[in-house]
């Protein structure tokens, strides 16, 4: 295997070869408020089959008239999605194979749910024409609730096939893969094999779809009315009056969460108005307990700025209504998982989900309030710097650990506990991760059952720090290790890895540490400060000298003497917040799992799961976040 060519104390060539060029922006465009994909769905109703509601119907390939309309769902939003043939076909083998055309509710009982996943039972109160009890999986594509999307989103035909194809888009080569390969590449099922005997019969339903005239638009699922979308300053959530009663507690923890408060309080009596922040089209969720009855989101357009607001007592508009920003949508209230009256405001740039996009609303509302809402630009697909991605950091918990004479020897092997980690990777779609502490046994279990989807560099010698990496998102570019001082403060050479995006051509190094811990020896303190102190000048010679995108992520066994020390001279920032200019303001919560980022890193969304170590998965956390590469100058 080549390497950068490149040790400690030796200045040399990272690698060559970036390609670089201007970014090819888009902005997701609002048509009466209407998404991309809905409005390309309506523009290609008159040219795409659907099946009308009587009893006339003919249908097609021995279907029920419930299964060919929702076999011409996904040929229309295909087709409105400017999706090939081609493409079209892979949805409709893929449906086939997971649902035979049925939109299917799950009943919650196949015992196999993950902990995000209880409450799946509540889609039998949706549309629905078959049940289930496969894990969380539900809709005509049998897509993992909630990881997928909302409960109502992945049980709409129109929008649940819409998400099928933008994973599709994104796969590598798809065109030329076989209908079963680009399949398994977007569902990620336990039997890849299974959607090549529904070839035949995607193939003669798109023969048959293709001539037919539309004869209804109410069948797809889709909103084809035209209400106009008025623009207009941004707005507190609530009257000025009430401004003082925001409690600012994005990020803090509290008794009904264990960290990372993903929005900000409002604490007010209930009944008192709930005004939109923005101008946009509502989206009423029933599925997200947590909220109470409802969970209000106001969206600008797809993959544009959202806000979400929780716990109200009652709600004034309906879903898909168009509001201006000021109009009243509700009143303050108690709801769901709350201990008083309240409004939960939350903000999402890119309208993504929790994991993936909040900010601040306090400081958002600060700098927006008064002035036009700034939705965010959706890259293209032939960006050079590529869509977002998800990078994460993870102690896993050595093998050692949970045998006989180690700590926590009650627990379950790490052999058996390695299935885990693959499926939290999975959950958060993770696409670049550094492990610690992955044993041989525990390495071996990840690339015997993973090894399909995940690659995994290690040390020469060694797997306990590795960074792994999706295959249909990254290449291998080249490797290196760095001494960095560990137990007692010997040397241990740590994975430094450079990777190309497969979107993109953009090229990206990442750089996974774990640091020595106080355990056992009075000199660790020390031992870690000159491992941090190496670490920065990595990170600094890789920024300085190669100017590329780097990335650092480990346990480092420290919290605010790491944070101050790395982002010093604004060398790093971490998607955890906090900010260093004449003084270091470490972020509010933290932990000693880190990941951060050179001047290149845009973070859109951070996330800390502690849910692993509740299963005892790990003693440690999940850190996950999202982020785009900003262009180079």
């Amino acid at each position: 295997m080549s390497g950068f060519g490149w040790r400690w104390g030796v200045g040399a060539m990272l690698g060559t070869g970036l390609l670089v060029g201007p970014p090819l922006l888009i902005v997701a465009a609002m048509t009466g408020g209407r998404s991309e994909v809905a409005q390309g769905a309506c523009d290609e109703l008159t040219q795409v089959s659907a099946v009308v509601e009587d009893e006339t119907v003919n249908p097609l390939q021995g279907l029920s008239a419930e299964q060919t309309r929702n076999a011409a769902t996904i040929v229309s939003v295909g087709r409105g999605m400017g999706v090939s043939p081609r493409g079209q076909l892979v949805a409709l083998a893929t449906a086939s194979q997971e649902s035979r055309f049925l939109n299917y509710a799950n009943d919650g009982l196949g015992g196999d749910l993950g902990p995000d996943q209880r409450g799946v039972g509540r889609s039998l109160r949706l549309p629905h024409q078959a049940v289930g009890s496969d894990h969380g999986s539900i809709g005509v594509f049998q897509q993992q609730w909630p990881w997928w999307g909302s409960m109502s989103d992945l049980m709409n035909p129109a929008t649940s096939a819409a998400k099928f194809y933008k994973r599709l888009l994104q796969v590598p080569g798809w065109q030329t893969l076989p209908v079963t390969r680009a399949a398994q590449a977007v569902q990620r099922s336990a039997y890849p094999d299974a959607y090549a005997d529904d070839e035949a019969l995607a193939v003669r339903l798109l023969g048959q779809l293709e001539g037919a005239d539309v004869s209804t638009t109410e069948a797809w699922g889709v909103d084809c009315s035209t209400p106009e979308v008025v623009g207009g300053p941004v707005t507190l959530p609530v009257s000025d009056r009430d401004a003082a009663s925001d409690r600012r507690n994005f990020g803090s923890s509290g008794g009904r969460w264990a960290r990372g408060h993903t929005g900000t309080d409002f604490s007010l009596p209930c009944g008192t108005p709930v005004v939109a922040a923005t101008s946009g089209r509502i989206v009423i969720r029933t599925d997200q307990v947590w909220a109470g009855r409802w969970l209000v989101q106001v969206s600008t357009g797809e993959g544009s700025l959202t806000t979400w607001y929780a716990h109200m007592q009652r709600v004034t508009v309906s879903d898909g209504d168009v509001v201006r920003a000021g109009q009243q949508i509700g009143e303050v209230g108690t709801l769901g998982n709350s201990t008083g009256c309240h409004l939960h405001f939350e903000v999402h740039p890119r309208g993504g989900s929790i994991y993936e996009d909040a900010v601040d609303p306090s400081e958002w509302l600060n700098r927006h309030v008064g002035k036009s809402a700034e939705t965010q630009p959706v890259r293209s697909q032939t960006s050079s710097v590529g869509d977002s991605f998800v990078l994460a950091s993870f102690n896993v918990l050595g093998q050692s650990h949970t045998e006989q004479r180690g700590k926590k020897p009650e627990w379950d092997s790490g052999v058996s506990r390695m299935g885990g980690v693959i499926q939290a990777l999975d959950r958060y779609d993770v696409d670049v991760v550094g492990l610690q502490e992955l044993q041989r046994p525990q390495h071996d279990v990840l690339t015997r059952t993973a090894g399909d989807r995940y690659a995994v560099y290690a040390p020469p010698g060694q797997t306990a720090n590795s960074v792994v990496w999706r295959r249909d998102r990254w290449a291998f570019v080249s490797a290196d290790t760095v001494p960095i001082p560990y137990w007692k403060g010997r040397l241990t050479e740590m994975p430094l890895v450079r990777l190309r995006d497969l979107r993109s051509g953009e090229e990206a190094i990442f750089f996974n540490v774990h640091n020595v811990a106080n355990v056992g020896s009075r000199q660790a303190p020390r031992h870690r400060a000159e491992a941090v102190r190496r670490e920065l000048a990595t990170m600094r010679a890789i920024t300085q000298t190669y100017d590329v995108p780097a990335f650092l992520i480990g346990d480092l066994n420290d919290r605010s003497s790491a944070f101050c020390a790395l982002t010093s001279g604004s060398t790093l920032s971490s998607p955890a917040g906090g900010s260093h200019g004449s003084t270091c303001r470490p972020p509010a919560r933290m932990g000693i799992d880190w990941v951060f980022g050179n001047r290149y890193a845009q973070w859109l969304g951070y996330s800390v799961d502690t849910s692993l170590q509740r299963a005892q998965i790990s003693d440690h956390p999940l850190v996950v976040a999202r982020v785009e590469l900003r262009p180079r100058a």
